[in-house]
């Protein structure tokens, strides 16, 4: 990790004085002693209120967060926009419509974020709607030090993603009906639509350029340590928790020549080449995975070669297609390290304290690393002295949670995130997902989204107040069959704990569901 920098040091010459790095660190011993402090009294304190809309796109991401709402500082943000599908009438252009609706009204997008490069997060910025509503009408856009065309160590990533993905999508072509194309298909469909040679991921690389260069916005690459001080949000500061700079919790990526996955990706992409060409293969050929005997292919070779393998019942001697089998472990690879390459911030109101924490797609290896113990910032405190902030003080004092990954078991932290969220009197938790989507993918009913152990520790921790955007408030599944989407969540939670949750939800006032409406609010007065 880089070495941290005063608070009041600039970044670089290109960056404004809002977007700070962190003081050096204080003591532990120290640190405890301040937090022990007890904040002043809010009451005479000006609380500018901040109201966040999750849109009901689908199985997809985009917020609108605006500060001061209402205010003489009123500001706004929007956190994505994209989808990989929904089951409702909703649609991205709707959203641009909305955006265009507040850019008449004389308001602007003062901070545009694309946290990652997945279609469930950037697809809409390649839509004419979108892109007409955007250019000119914003004036920040910030986006993870992984996207800076700058960076020699985003390059590499960059690379090491082309590379995989470019396999991986010559894979799924070869053989559309076997289970394992099929499913890494779908988990290509993050990086948008599977295609051959340099049009993989086309779309989505289109989105993100038109977000780093289209929109007239000053483009800003984040890294980890960053301060955003209220110069640029008057009464609000902005944490930057991730994407991680060191590769452990990146992904250990290695060299581009000597990652033993190049090699295995060149297998991968050389024989689907074959399969896809019909072109006779090279018995020298190193970067096959089969020996010559076994790298065989096609219906008239078998009824030639191996006659009992092709009767009915002997379907299961075959391993025509089994050079695939770790492709699908591969694409898991592949969207892994694109969602740890996510953008996390943590938002904090100064004058109570109040955390509004947005992770985007984070998965375990970046939650870890904001615990790392040279991560701190050091901010002004309520006695105009100095204090430190880590990420558990910036956890322990969260009171919304844009939870990450469509609710996915794999993208919230348990003992390092959930656990450490201890404001259970006030935590909200906002899901952006359409389960109907999410089963559909393959194989079939595998994508758990939300996961059901993280929806109940979620309506546990929050007293039930969690939104889904496909549903709304969370209530008690009451499936009809097994073919309903809710059926894995049958039995989850008692009576008394859904009359108790229940109770919480109706008073919470802060909280705007309607299921006509385009999206759900939290307003944090």
């Amino acid at each position: 990790m880089a070495k941290k920098k005063t608070a009041s040091k600039k970044i670089d010459k290109n960056k404004k004085s809002s977007v700070k790095k962190n003081a050096p660190k204080t003591s532990r011993k120290a640190t405890k002693t301040k937090r022990s402090n007890k904040r002043k009294s809010t009451a005479s304190q000006s609380l500018p209120k901040v109201r966040v809309q999750m849109f009901r796109q689908g199985l997809g991401d985009s917020f609108l967060v605006t500060f001061d709402d209402g205010g003489p500082n009123e500001k706004r943000m929007l956190i994505d926009c994209g989808t990989l599908g929904s089951k409702s009438s909703t649609k991205t252009d709707d959203i641009a419509k909305h955006l265009e609706e507040l850019v008449a009204d004389g308001k602007r997008i003062d901070i545009l974020i694309a946290t990652h490069e997945h279609h469930d997060h950037v697809s809409a910025f390649k839509t004419k709607a979108m892109q007409k509503v955007l250019s000119g009408n914003v004036d920040h856009v910030w986006l993870a030090w992984t996207e800076n065309p700058d960076d020699a160590v985003a390059q590499r990533i960059v690379k090491y993603k082309q590379d995989l993905g470019l396999a991986l999508s010559q894979v799924a072509r070869v053989a559309p009906d076997q289970p394992v194309c099929q499913q890494v298909a779908d988990l290509l469909g993050f990086a948008g639509e599977v295609t051959l040679g340099a049009d993989f991921a086309k779309t989505v690389h289109a989105a993100m350029e038109f977000v780093r260069t289209g929109t007239g916005g000053k483009t800003v690459y984040h890294e980890p340590g960053d301060l955003i001080d209220e110069q640029l949000l008057p009464g609000f500061r902005i944490y930057v928790l991730g994407p991680p700079r060191d590769d452990v919790s990146l992904k250990n990526l290695g060299s581009h020549h000597s990652d033993e996955l190049y090699g295995i990706a060149a297998s991968l992409r050389r024989t689907a080449e074959q399969h896809l060409s019909g072109t006779i293969v090279d018995p020298s050929d190193k970067r096959l995975p089969f020996d010559i005997r076994f790298n065989q292919y096609g219906e008239r070779v078998m009824q030639e070669q191996y006659p009992n393998y092709v009767t009915i019942g002997e379907a299961w001697r075959r391993i025509d297609y089994d050079w695939i089998a770790g492709a699908s472990e591969l694409a898991i690879q592949l969207d892994s390290l694109t969602n740890n390459t996510s953008l996390a911030l943590a938002i904090e109101r100064i004058a109570d304290g109040k955390v509004l924490l947005f992770p985007a797609d984070a998965q375990l290896g970046s939650w870890l690393s904001w615990h790392d113990e040279n991560l701190t910032w050091t901010v002004s405190d309520e006695n105009n002295g100095r204090r430190e902030v880590d990420a558990s003080d910036l956890l322990s004092r969260t009171v919304f949670y844009k939870v990450g990954h469509h609710g996915s078991h794999n993208a919230t932290a348990r003992g390092k995130g959930l656990e450490l969220m201890t404001k259970q009197d006030e935590l909200v938790a906002f899901i952006p997902v359409d389960r109907a989507i999410a089963l559909g993918r393959n194989p079939k009913n595998s994508w758990q989204m939300p996961a059901r152990p993280l929806y109940l520790e979620l309506l546990n921790r929050c007293q039930g107040r969690v939104v889904r955007a496909d549903l709304g408030w969370a209530t008690k599944a009451v499936p009809k069959n097994n073919d309903d989407v809710e059926f894995a969540f049958k039995g989850m939670g008692n009576d008394k704990q859904w009359t108790e949750w229940t109770k919480h939800q109706k008073a919470a006032k802060h909280v705007t569901v309607n299921n006509r409406l385009l999206c759900f609010e939290y307003l944090l007065n």
